[in-house]
Parts: C-alpha cells; structure tokens; sequence
C-alpha cells in the first residue's frame, strides 16, 4: 500500500491534506470561507504528525513547510490579493506536507487560480476588456501622460474567485506528480 504514496510525503500527511483541501474547498465554494478551526488544528496537526514520525529533524521539515506556505501568501494577502483563509489553508498544506511538497501546491494554486479567473472573466464577458484596462494601466505607470484606468469597469461588480478550489486542484495535483516521480523527474527523462 506504500507504493501509492510518494517518498516525500508518506500516507499520513497525504491523507491529511486530501481531507483538508477538499473540507476547505466545499466551505470556500459554500460559505464564501475557509474556517480558522480547520487550518489552526491542520496546522498543529501537521507540526505533531512529523515530529511523531520524525522527530525533531520532522518538525523542522514542517515548520520549513509552514513557511514556504504561509510567508509568499501572507505577502499577497498585504497586497489585497488574497484572503486570510487562503493564507492559513497555504500555512497548513505547508506544515503537513513539507517544504518540497509545499513549494509545488504554492507555484499550482497560482497557476490554477489564474486558469480560473481567465475562464470566470470570459464567461462573464469581461477577458478582453479586462485586458485593455491592465494594459492601459500598466502604460499609465510606464508612460508620462497616460493616464491609468481602474481596472473593473465603473457600474460592474468586480468577479472574485475562490481561491480555496484552486489549492485543493493544485493540492491533488502535487500529491498525483510526487507520487509519479515527481514533475523534475519528467523533465530530466
């Protein structure tokens, strides 16, 4: 039964995340949250579950992953581009899964979140409008006299996507790569 888990992350941890990105992802598709009792006790579960199978040379590993989960996030969340939920759900994947495994869901979430907000945008109608006003915008802080534009349109409610759903993906998706060998072992055959 160990062989369906990867090397980086044992069954466990594995297990812990699956239940965590799905919980967080149907509360974040449901409520509009990600509930701090799920990501605290995540989290503290995480750092007890790699100091229980590794010691202190594991808790390292987990609190390694907690940052690299909670550090990049908490700076967009500063940055109003992302919410506090997301930035603990991040935190905790961390400290279950590691530094290895945390970096790659860090890197996907990204890249499935904005997959999901170019789809949202374009089912709305809203792409390729919403491109001019980027464009425009970035013109207005690199050209004198251009002047920048907001970037929703006046009158329109600005489209948000539930970041959750797209680190649950990306938490599935680093635990199906690592298990395969992992996206560097691909690339390098």
């Amino acid at each position: 039964m160990t062989s369906f888990f990867s090397a980086t992350v044992g069954p466990v941890p594995a297990v812990m995340l699956v239940v965590l990105a799905v919980v967080c992802a149907v509360t974040d598709l449901w409520k509009g949250k990600i509930y701090n009792k799920v990501t605290y006790g995540a989290i503290l579960a995480g750092f007890a579950v790699h100091f229980w199978l590794g010691g202190v040379h594991g808790l390292w590993s987990s609190l390694g992953g907690f940052a690299v989960g909670y550090f990049p996030a908490f700076l967009l969340f500063m940055l109003g581009g992302l919410g506090g939920g997301d930035v603990k759900l991040l935190a905790a994947i961390g400290a279950i899964a590691g530094a290895i495994a945390s970096t790659e869901t860090l890197i996907l979430a990204f890249l499935f979140g904005a997959v999901f907000a170019l789809c949202k945008l374009a089912w709305y109608g809203r792409l390729f409008a919403s491109f001019g006003r980027v464009l425009r915008t970035m013109a207005g802080y690199l050209v004198p006299g251009v002047t920048k534009q907001p970037l929703v349109a006046e009158g329109q409610e600005p489209l948000t996507v539930r970041f959750g759903v797209a680190i649950c993906v990306a938490t599935l998706a680093t635990l199906w790569d690592l298990r395969a060998g992992g996206l560097w072992a691909l690339v390098a055959s």
